[in-house]
């Protein structure tokens, strides 16, 4: 099996366990205390993978004033997104409240899920372990936020068609970051992809601090968010202590 092969089953399974999120939405009413804890759970395990997979080798490898000027610019990114997604959907004069909230986390998710795609692709142009490590990772933070999608289009009133769609385009999304990144990244210089993973990590970061975590604690802190946040970040490092 090729390389391009190999990642592209990695991207294919971290897709599919995203997307394990969709049908469990669909067909169970799960509490938001669950959600809640599942996000921390999930914000655990990015926070994780930031620390041990992506950062290090950009750290010890890439060149330190671009690396650390390439985190602070992923967390921007990041901001700038959340800012543009809500303030433009909260201009449209027929949707509600409730529903420029809604579209705005769809484009959310949508963008982070690509981006997410990309950083398993530039993983897997350092090793495919790598690679893998970080589909494996970002699969378990990201299945919650599947499912928080869909829960919310659900609330809104979105036709399950629309909802089946929506859910499709989550794990293609993800799919199709991870071949871009592998494709576009693979033959650029080790500096260029220490580069964009730092770029990532402080989108990543950003996303645990301004997106999920708040989130997670949209109606109250759940009890033992310590624990389960810790639990995730616990968990990732085990996994990388296993498959490496």
């Amino acid at each position: 099996m090729t390389e391009f092969l190999m990642v592209l089953a990695i991207a294919l399974l971290a897709s599919f366990l995203t997307w394990l999120g969709v049908p469990i939405a669909e067909r169970f009413d799960v509490s938001q205390r669950i959600v809640s804890a599942a996000l921390q759970f999930a914000a655990g395990i990015i926070t994780a993978l930031v620390a041990f997979s992506l950062m290090p080798p950009a750290v010890r490898g890439g060149p330190y004033g671009w690396i650390v000027l390439a985190f602070f610019i992923g967390g921007v990114l990041y901001v700038l997104l959340e800012y543009g997604s809500s303030h433009v959907f909260s201009r449209e004069p027929e949707v509600g409240a409730d529903g420029a909230s809604s579209f705005g986390l769809y484009i959310g998710v949508l963008a982070d899920l690509l981006i997410d795609g990309v950083v398993i692709g530039i993983g897997s142009t350092l090793t495919l372990t790598t690679g893998l490590l970080l589909a494996l990772g970002l699969a378990i933070s990201t299945a919650p936020l599947a499912f928080v999608t869909i829960s919310t289009a659900k609330r809104q009133g979105m036709a399950r068609s629309s909802r089946r769609l929506l859910g499709v385009l989550l794990a293609a999304f993800m799919t199709v970051g991870a071949v871009l990144g592998y494709v576009v990244l693979r033959n650029q210089p080790l500096e260029i992809r220490f580069i964009l993973a730092a770029l990532a990590s402080g989108f990543l970061i950003t996303t645990v601090v301004q997106g999920i975590i708040p989130e997670a604690n949209r109606e109250g802190e759940p009890g033992f968010a310590g624990v389960l946040y810790i639990g995730g970040l616990s968990l990732y490092a085990l996994m990388s202590l296993v498959l490496q």
